[in-house]
């Protein structure tokens, strides 16, 4: 990652192209937040910054950037093959979260009444917490080209990782008090949906640690 640094302060067309993804994962996380509150917090499917309108910005940010990116290398050469592989990797996740903000929001319609998780509404609250902080952490660690940091919000995945399977677990087992089945069924899609947001921040982290091969795995 720290080739890529290098390449990003000599070509400014791949420097606008990071700083641009950074600044992307910066709002996704504010998105993270609202569509959280909508689904789980109000009775409202309701945000303040139109989901569905920044997934199609997103979309042609990334479609844009694969452009640019491939007509960068192309004059380069294969120098710098790696570096423009391994930003590719990071729009491609980039975009996926932002899918997911969607589907969360599309849950939020098919369940417009606040999302209580029974039993388990506090391990589900702490499961939020972790994913803000893989936000926080993973931002820091691209804004600063920071390894220790990225290995923090790698450290932060396996955690949710286990007890989302465990809540996964207890749901599909019929071991979670105080939900009706529809708010099962809608609770267990949520939880995935956290699951593959980490999942994706954690590919980012590990950009910044890991060769392209092993973007997403552990060092």
């Amino acid at each position: 990652m720290k080739e890529l640094f290098h390449v990003f302060r000599k070509q400014s067309e791949i420097d606008k192209i990071f700083t641009q993804a950074t600044e992307l994962l910066q709002k996704e996380l504010e998105m993270f937040k609202q569509v959280t509150r909508t689904l789980r917090y109000s009775n409202r499917c309701e945000t303040e910054i139109n989901i569905k309108a920044e997934d199609k910005k997103i979309n042609r940010f990334q479609m844009d950037s694969r452009r640019k990116i491939f007509t960068h290398l192309a004059i380069s050469g294969a120098q710098e093959l790696n570096s423009g592989l391994i930003l590719m990797c990071i729009l491609n996740d980039v975009e996926r979260i932002g899918d997911y903000f969607k589907n969360i929001l599309e849950l939020s319609s098919s369940h417009p009444k606040k999302l209580k998780g029974g039993d388990i509404d506090n391990n589900v609250q702490q499961l939020e917490k972790k994913v803000i902080s893989l936000f926080e952490t993973t931002l820091q660690a691209m804004k600063n080209q920071d390894a220790d940091t990225a290995r923090a919000a790698m450290q932060i995945h396996l955690p949710v990782t286990r007890n989302v399977e465990k809540l996964l677990n207890r749901l599909l087992r019929n071991r979670v008090g105080g939900l009706n089945p529809g708010e099962a069924i809608a609770l267990t899609l949520y939880l995935r949906f956290l699951k593959r947001i980490a999942s994706h921040l954690t590919n980012i982290a590990s950009s910044v640690v890991n060769p392209l091969d092993r973007i997403g795995y552990n060092e």
